[in-house]
C-alpha cells in the first residue's frame, strides 16, 4: 500500500476531532481496497479505523479519567506514522493496540475486546466481500471457522450490497490480469 501514511494521517485526524462518521468512511474504503489487494497494512490500518470509531462511540472512554490513555493511543499512532517505511510502522500496530487495550482495561464490558472484535470483523467483512477465506484468515492470523461463524451470526453476507455477477467478476479479472502484465 503506497499512501498508508496519508491514510494513517486521516485516520489520526478523525480520531482527533472524534469524528466517528469519518473513521467508519476510512474503514469502508479500505475494505473495498482489499477485494482487489488485500495486505497486512491494509488490514491493520482497517482494524485501527474500525476500533477507533468504537472508542469514539462509547462516552465512558471520552471521561476526563481517560484522557492519558486517549494520548498515549494518540501517541502511539503518530509514532506509526512518523516510521521510516511500511515495515517500521507494521511494528509500530502492537504498541497501539496495546494502549488501546489499556484503556480498555479498567472497564472491561465484552467477553471480546475491541481490538480483537475489530481485527475479525475487518477479517469477515474482506471475506463477505470477495476475499477468499484463506487469504482472510492468513492475512489477518484469524482461525478460517471464527471468519464463518462471524459472517454467519452477523449475516455480513446479506450486508454486502454489490452483488456483482459471474460476467462482472470476469471483466473485472481481464482488467486486472491487462493491469499487471
Amino acid at each position: 500500500m503506497d499512501n498508508w501514511k496519508e491514510v494513517a494521517s486521516s485516520i489520526m485526524n478523525a480520531f482527533d476531532k472524534y469524528n466517528q462518521k469519518k473513521l467508519r468512511k476510512i474503514n469502508d474504503d479500505l475494505l473495498k481496497q482489499a477485494v482487489v489487494s488485500f495486505t497486512k497494512m491494509l488490514y491493520q490500518l482497517a482494524v485501527l479505523s474500525y476500533v477507533l470509531s468504537k472508542i469514539i462511540s462509547k462516552p465512558r472512554f471520552l471521561k476526563k479519567e481517560n484522557e492519558v490513555k486517549m494520548l498515549e493511543i494518540e501517541k502511539a499512532i503518530q509514532a506509526m506514522i512518523q516510521a521510516e517505511n511500511e515495515e517500521g510502522a507494521l511494528n509500530k500496530f502492537n504498541d497501539i493496540f496495546e494502549a488501546i487495550k489499556s484503556l480498555e482495561k479498567d472497564d472491561p464490558r465484552f467477553l471480546i475486546d475491541l481490538v480483537s472484535k475489530g481485527r475479525l470483523k475487518v477479517a469477515a467483512t474482506a471475506y463477505a466481500q470477495g476475499v477468499s477465506l484463506g487469504v482472510a484468515s492468513e492475512m489477518t492470523s484469524m482461525d478460517k471457522q471464527e471468519i464463518m461463524d462471524y459472517a454467519g451470526k452477523t449475516m455480513m453476507f446479506d450486508r454486502v450490497k454489490e452483488e456483482k455477477t459471474i460476467q462482472d467478476r470476469v471483466i473485472f479479472a481481464r482488467k486486472l490480469i491487462r493491469k499487471k502484465g
